[in-house]
């Protein structure tokens, strides 16, 4: 298992991550519908296999996946980290919902029961908040890290320029600075490439790739204009997510297969050993065993510098400024 320093603190985190958006019976969005007595074996042999981060988020199966999860890890609290997530709708009422210090202190208190632990390692809001002063979020949040509840804030599904107007309020304050940022990446996904991934760099932070598979589109068991098997994530829910551009998507994923036959893998693993080429944590999710051992295997999957380069090719994103800005972005000024 490869390891990669979390953002500019002094812990490291595996390359794999597991996330248990598949955890908890409910099944409500035909992920995966893992029980109890499943999500132990899936936890055990992760960490027998070097992975040290688990993510989760209070709305996941309306808050089952982080109880399945906190009973999956006794007696391995103190080996791993755990990351959630606040923001998302935990119920029926108006102020159910957001980054309030409200909203966000009741979720805490909830995420800190049903995960069974006394402090959350990642805590991540779960999106941008238009109705919430980012004064009051992050001074809530920093309270959270002042009280022990809370080790290292986080961001997932923000805009380059909303993580800097945080990192900026934060750092004006002298509040704990935010370490990471989970985003959606992948061979058929790429946008955080042109301002997300140069921001993170910049400030030291981790980028979580969530979905490395595109919802399961690269594994190969979809095809172009072929019904989606039965008992498959696109054969119960009827539509693909996160969507994307099918023209372009269906070539990438034929190439991956190509590729995937070449080296004597699968199209999983090439998707995976693609991101773990790029310094990022990997968030792998399974609905059953099997899925779980190929996608951890994935880190014995060595690509050579031709399968990179036609996945380089077909894959890149349209450049978004003229050339000639990037070059004098690029100068070295160094004498």
């Amino acid at each position: 298992m490869k390891y990669l320093k979390y953002g500019n603190t002094g812990i490291f985190v595996s390359g794999l991550a597991l996330g248990t958006m598949t955890f908890g019976e409910r099944n409500q969005w035909k992920l995966g519908g893992v029980d109890q007595n499943l999500a132990n074996k899936m936890v055990k042999y992760s960490i027998d296999s070097g992975i040290n981060l688990f993510d989760t988020a209070d709305i996941y199966e309306n808050g089952d996946s982080e109880k399945i999860l906190g009973n999956s890890i006794q007696g391995y609290r103190d080996q791993i980290l755990i990351a959630t997530k606040v923001r998302g709708r935990t119920g029926n009422g108006i102020n159910e919902m957001g980054l309030s210090r409200h909203h966000m202190s009741i979720s805490l208190r909830k995420s800190l029961e049903r995960l069974n632990t006394k402090w959350i390692d990642i805590y991540q809001y779960h999106g941008w908040d238009t109705e919430s002063d980012v004064n009051e979020v992050v001074e809530t949040m920093q309270n959270f890290v002042d009280n022990g509840y809370v080790y290292y804030p986080g961001f997932s599904n923000f805009s380059a320029w909303q993580m800097a107007y945080y990192q900026g309020t934060v750092e004006e304050r002298g509040y704990t600075r935010y370490e990471s940022a989970q985003m959606n990446y992948n061979l058929i996904n790429r946008d955080v490439e042109y301002d997300v991934i140069p921001f993170l760099k910049w400030n030291k932070m981790t980028l979580l790739a969530w979905s490395p598979l595109h919802g399961g589109v690269l594994t190969g068991k979809y095809r172009k204009n072929e019904k989606p098997p039965e008992g498959t994530r696109m054969g119960d829910r009827g539509f693909f997510f996160p969507y994307f551009d099918e023209n372009r998507g269906w070539l990438i994923v034929d190439e991956v297969i190509k590729i995937a036959d070449e080296i004597g893998s699968t199209p999983s693993q090439i998707a995976i050993a693609w991101l773990l080429e790029r310094d990022v944590v990997v968030l792998i999710g399974a609905r059953n065993m099997e899925q779980l051992e190929e996608n951890i295997n994935s880190v014995n999957v060595k690509l050579k510098k031709e399968h990179l380069e036609r996945l380089e090719e077909l894959t890149k994103p349209e450049p978004r400024y003229p050339n000639w800005m990037i070059e004098r972005q690029n100068m070295d000024r160094r004498p």
